[in-house]
């Protein structure tokens, strides 16, 4: 098999969120919610979820975004602070969640340390539902910022991929990643084609509302469960 086309699939592919989603998803479809996993072969999540992040404002106002934490493993995120550097503008939002008291200012865009919002990581019990699952009115700022920038920076998580991987794409913005291992989480997700570009091709054309347009299709056709009752 050709190298570049081998898995990824890092040390990791469970995290107790999923199952808390796929828990919520079968729920509304009135399936067993007993059989959610923290590893599905497929990430799950309910319509009405998915369709509190629709009703936010997506008028996109900012060019690139990043919100998260470095220090749990920041040699696969150091990209993105190096990225941000480079292009982030005026119209970016960048923001350090671990809120470190030396951290150098990357320039205007930078609002680290300004006391945003709630902070998962932060969390005594990072495993419970309240941390993971991420009510969307009670991470507001974070699903808002999101919903408004055009393209979102998606490094590895704590594994090779990253839970913010399937928020940008509800959030209909572009994931920006270091390589496409970054784009999936699980065999099932590998073969998934989603629309994404990678942080050292940046530079490379593309049709933006075709892409947010496909993904969409994407998120909804294999993330949510198809319910054909009339």
């Amino acid at each position: 098999m050709n190298k570049q086309l081998e898995l990824d699939l890092g040390w990791s592919q469970g995290y107790m969120g999923l199952q808390y989603h796929m828990e919520e998803a079968l729920e509304e479809n009135e399936l067993d919610p007993s059989s959610a996993t923290c590893n599905p072969p497929i990430a799950l999540f309910s319509k009405n979820y998915y369709n509190q992040i629709n009703e936010l404002n997506h008028d996109k106002i900012y060019d690139y975004c990043f919100i998260g934490s470095f220090k749990t493993n920041l040699k696969a995120r150091r990209w993105a602070r190096i990225f941000a550097k480079k292009y982030f503008t005026s119209n970016s939002i960048f923001i350090n969640t671990d809120n470190p008291p030396n951290w150098a200012i990357l320039g205007p865009f930078d609002y680290t340390n300004q006391n945003f919002g709630f902070v998962p990581k932060k969390q005594k019990n990072n495993q419970s539902k309240q941390v993971q699952y991420r009510v969307v009115n009670e991470n507001i700022d974070y699903f808002q910022k999101m919903s408004q920038s055009k393209f979102v920076l998606c490094p590895a998580g704590d594994s090779s991929w990253s839970f913010r991987f399937y928020e940008c794409l509800m959030c209909k913005s572009i994931p920006i990643v270091e390589s496409w291992h970054h784009t999936y989480r699980t065999k099932e997700e590998s073969d998934i084609k989603y629309k994404y570009i990678l942080q050292d091709r940046i530079d490379q054309p593309i049709c933006y509302d075709d892409y947010v347009k496909e993904n969409t299709r994407i998120f909804e056709k294999y993330h949510m469960i198809q319910n054909n009752k009339k």
